[in-house]
């Protein structure tokens, strides 16, 4: 029994790959449309290997050669050392007091080995001194380093002369990317307009960090010679307790040697896991990826199944069993799943290998070589084994059920479609949204990736009911179309598998750019809301040393020249910043020992409270009955942003013109506003902490704090204060959600800030990116003799990184199911040349084949995308619930993941799609077919 069927199944095999040979175009295809989502998945796996470093290699890359890094944490304070994998060890210290004592190289080399050596270091991408250099358009920022390159630990720990030699004195050398950037070579002149080191330095070299391939910095002796720590040469690799005296002065300790030392005290118990809500969302794409995979296969195994039914018939002719002929098409299927893996893996591993010094520019750093994830590589086998399978079962039943005697005549008559496949379609749909309901309340993986593939399958088993419908449309419209519609209703086993293809890509495509989009309006909801979008700004920031300040009018004399030479008709509009005086008013400004911390917070009437924040709280699950009990509550409106309080930069203004910038207000409602201000008020962004004697509660809370940062008891007493107010739409204001006149700013104890100057930029030209982008350039330095920072900047609050990947996801999924339109409908083609033959025959014109052709492409692409695009929305609000699951026990309310609609998606999807797919069928298709004899 054993024997007779592993014979089976070698012949099933054999003759599966004797059909692939034959029939080498349509195995491509079918091979193809396995095997493009197991290549994307391949390349992501080899380069994620590839990109990672384990312990050793990274301090391998950081360290090279020496023996470890080590660095201060406070200087002389003793500290214990718990973690000593990697260069952020955690530690604990029983006196967080500074000593107040320096630690010398001396002492430093006292605790290690005779013979050892040190040199100041620094293993932070930017963490050296920045510099404002010449660069071919203006000004621009580098970091510097004030390395003495001839220390042999340096070339040691890494660093490589990509081009040039060391500097000498009053040398440089720079980065590769500082190179690019800069447009310089060796013997070149680095010019340093503002920072340490001013002046023109010649380039002596251009190096590389393993570690910062990215970075732009310069090293050399005109530049500050202060790093984070230090590198450590020793003739032998350093030992626990060498490291734990150098724990004793201070200095934590990052060695090759002890990367192995267990991590010690509360840390050790510390454990990474994957959250339960990141769980179920891998676990919702993964399945759609799959469903993706299997759908888009399907349509090669069930055209080619249609196209070998003769060969079938003489199969059970010769005594075949259906089971057999089963067998058969199945082998096919894990025969070209075992190809595509296999192409797929190679492929992918080959692109990460020949694309990797791009990958390496885009991580930032060198690998350890090309690394494939074996464990995930042999997973994707069977994964590839397991969807070719899936993708011929349905090939296989119906291959198993040929009737002999019609298709040996070449007669096959194509059986009449069963209502039973409909009901069964919607029996699994409706399934599908039950399992999705079920797996929402249970919080169950398996329903809900039930209900993503029950959702999809049961739309693919509805598709032939609805392609008899839309052929009964048919009598109203042209020929051409006419045709298409009739042909596809009557030939549904197999644009019904066609349209399952495009079915999957569309929906993945779909769930894909709505989580996105979503992703995308939720961020711009929570940001902070200041300014007006497309509000331009200039900023003045104080860097001057004097306690006088800086002379602000003498810097914005000489910032407004840069603003007029790329702007019309500029008028600058001061806005008055405050913030609370230093000290609150209780510690005063003489006094080195203390500081006071207050805040300004607005407080709602007691009618108006969140009953969230007087329910007792005990445990999780009180905590969510109180959140629960605020989502019904109606006063419980607040956000994240409105538990903030009140303390630096409020802007304090009448004029109107700030006024409407902070607030969108206008017309008699900006009166209103105005008027509040003239009037000693304040404008305040809670609707609900308005009395009804229209005016706002304010409290500062104040704590006191000595240098410990210990609080000094008891507390100061709290302040309350009453103000006239007029409230504005939530979300304005920013955090500090309020905008004051100056009698209310003086009664809250506030002053204009000394930290800086901001002024609102009217121009009444338009202004392009170009110019803005120019201006950033431009202010992005100090002025006023260094004094002062400037800074120009446009308010945008959309981010054009989700538009950008949205059409990137949208892209990628429309060219697969244009591939997928075209290869099934070209399949298609092809099992009707017969008929094709036959038209022409009977002399339809050879401009009517090309026209028919396009119009079955325009079926199954419109078919296929908008059932696909019903299946994606319901895959996307399963995997919506993941999401939201996390967040929906947290007060203020955070905001969640909605239902914004990606519309471009739509079109691309609905419209595109059709339309390119129909002019591709146009273009390609054969217009004069040659005649042959029917086989009888």
């Amino acid at each position: 029994m054993g024997t007779a069927m592993f014979a089976g199944r070698r012949l099933a095999f054999r003759i599966a790959r004797r059909e692939a040979w034959r029939y080498k175009g349509r195995s491509a295809l079918s091979i193809t449309l396995l095997g493009l989502p197991l290549l994307a998945v391949a390349i992501g796996a080899t380069a994620y290997d590839t990109s990672m470093l384990s312990r050793e290699e990274t301090a391998h890359q950081y360290l090279g050669e020496n023996e470890a890094y080590i660095e201060f944490a406070t200087p002389g304070a003793p500290l214990v050392q718990h973690s000593w994998y990697d260069q952020w060890p955690l530690y604990d210290m029983e006196d967080y007091d500074d000593p107040g004592r320096a630690v010398t190289d001396t002492e430093i080399l006292a605790s290690l080995p005779v013979g050892s050596w040190i040199a100041p270091y620094t293993p932070d991408a930017g963490a050296g001194d920045t510099v404002q250099v010449e660069t071919p358009d203006g000004l621009g920022p580098i970091h510097t380093y004030g390395y003495d390159l001839g220390d042999d630990l340096y070339e040691a720990a890494g660093l490589e002369y990509r081009e040039g030699s060391a500097p000498g004195r009053g040398e440089v050398v720079i980065s590769a990317a500082a190179a690019d950037y800069l447009e310089l070579g060796v013997g070149d002149e680095l010019v340093v307009a503002k920072g340490a080191g001013t002046g023109g330095h010649e380039v002596s070299g251009i190096v590389e960090l393993p570690w910062d391939l990215n970075g732009r910095f310069a090293i050399g002796s005109p530049f500050a010679g202060q790093a984070t720590g230090w590198l450590v040469d020793t003739p032998e690799p350093l030992t626990k307790e060498q490291a734990l005296a150098l724990n004793e002065l201070g200095m934590t300790v990052w060695a090759p040697s002890l990367l192995d030392e267990p991590t010690t005290g509360g840390y050790g118990t510390m454990t990474v896991a994957m959250d339960n809500a990141e769980l179920m969302i891998y676990g919702l794409i993964v399945v759609a990826v799959v469903m993706e995979v299997v759908l888009l296969a399907g349509p090669a195994f069930a055209i080619s199944a249609r196209r070998r039914t003769r060969e079938f018939a003489l199969m059970s002719a010769n005594g075949a069993t259906p089971g057999q002929i089963r067998s058969t098409v199945l082998a096919g299927g894990v025969l070209f799943g075992l190809l595509a893996a296999v192409a797929a893996i190679g492929l992918g591993i080959g692109l990460v290998a020949v694309g990797l010094p791009l990958l390496e520019q885009l991580v930032g750093h060198r690998s350890a070589g090309v690394r494939v994830l074996p464990v995930l590589q042999a997973a994707l086998v069977g994964v590839a084994l397991a969807t070719g399978l899936l993708s011929a079962l349905a090939a296989a039943i119906s291959a198993s059920r040929v009737n002999v005697v019609e298709a040996l005549t070449g007669r096959a008559g194509r059986r009449k479609g069963s209502k039973r496949w409909m009901f069964v379609g919607i029996a699994m749909v409706a399934a599908g949204v039950a399992a999705g309901i079920g797996g929402v309340a249970l919080w169950s993986l398996p329903l809900m990736a039930a209900a993503i593939i029950l959702a999809q399958l049961g739309m693919v088993a509805c598709t032939p009911a609805l392609l008899s419908f839309a052929a009964r449309l048919g009598r109203w419209l042209p020929l051409a179309p006419r045709m298409a519609l009739r042909e596809a209703g009557r030939n549904r086993g197999s644009a019904a598998p066609a349209i399952a293809a495009v079915l999957g890509v569309v929906a993945a495509g779909m769930a894909f750019s709505m989580i996105v989009t979503a992703d995308s309006v939720r961020n711009e909801q929570s940001r902070e809301r200041v300014l007006n979008q497309d509000a331009m700004t200039l900023s003045l920031y104080n860097q001057s040393s004097d306690e006088a300040g800086p002379d602000w009018d003498a810097a914005l004399a000489e910032a407004r020249p840069i603003l007029e030479s790329r702007l019309d008709d500029v008028e600058l509009t001061e806005v008055p910043l405050y913030s609370v005086e230093t000290g609150c008013g209780v510690v005063p400004p003489e006094d080195e020992e203390l500081w006071a911390d207050c805040i300004w917070n607005i407080v709602r009437p007691e009618e108006n409270r969140c009953s969230y924040w007087d329910a007792e709280k005990p445990d999780e699950d009180a905590l969510r009955a109180a959140v629960e009990a605020a989502r019904q509550d109606p006063r419980c409106d607040e956000t994240e942003t409105d538990t903030w309080g009140t303390q630096y930069d409020v802007p304090v203004s009448t004029d109107p013109e700030i006024v409407a910038a902070y607030t969108d207000l206008e017309g008699e409602e900006l009166e209103r506003a105005v008027a509040m201000l003239e009037a000693g008020g304040v404008l305040m962004a809670d609707p609900r902490a308005l009395t009804g004697d229209g005016t706002v509660m304010l409290r500062q809370d104040i704590n006191v704090y000595d240098l410990n940062g210990d609080a000094v008891e008891p507390a100061p007493e709290s302040v309350e204060l009453e103000l006239p107010a007029m409230a504005v739409e939530r979300g304005q204001l920013g955090a500090n959600r309020m905008l004051l006149s100056a009698e209310a700013a003086a009664a809250m104890g506030m002053a204009q800030t000394d930290w800086s100057r901001m002024y609102l930029v009217e121009t009444p030209s338009e202004v392009d990116p170009a110019v803005v982008e120019a201006l950033a350039a431009d202010f992005n330095q100090e002025i006023a003799g260094g004094d002062v920072w400037a800074n120009f900047q446009v308010v945008d609050y959309t981010d054009p990184f989700y538009f950008y990947f949205v059409i990137a996801v949208t892209g990628l999924c429309a060219l697969i199911a244009l591939g997928a339109t075209a290869v099934s409908t070209g399949l298609i083609i092809a099992e009707q040349r017969r008929d094709m033959t036959t038209l022409g025959a009977v002399g339809a014109a050879p401009g009517l084949r090309k026209r028919f052709a396009m119009w079955q492409t325009v079926v199954i692409a419109v078919f296929g995308a908008g059932l696909g695009t019903a299946a994606g929305v319901v895959a996307y609000g399963l995997i919506r619930e993941a999401l939201n699951r996390p967040l929906q026990w947290e007060y203020p309310f955070p905001v969640l993941y909605g239902w914004e609609l990606p519309w471009m998606s739509f079109g691309i999807m609905v419209l595109a799609v059709p339309v390119i797919a129909a002019a591709g069928a146009v273009v390609f298709t054969r217009a004069a077919l040659p005649s042959e004899r029917r086989i009888t």
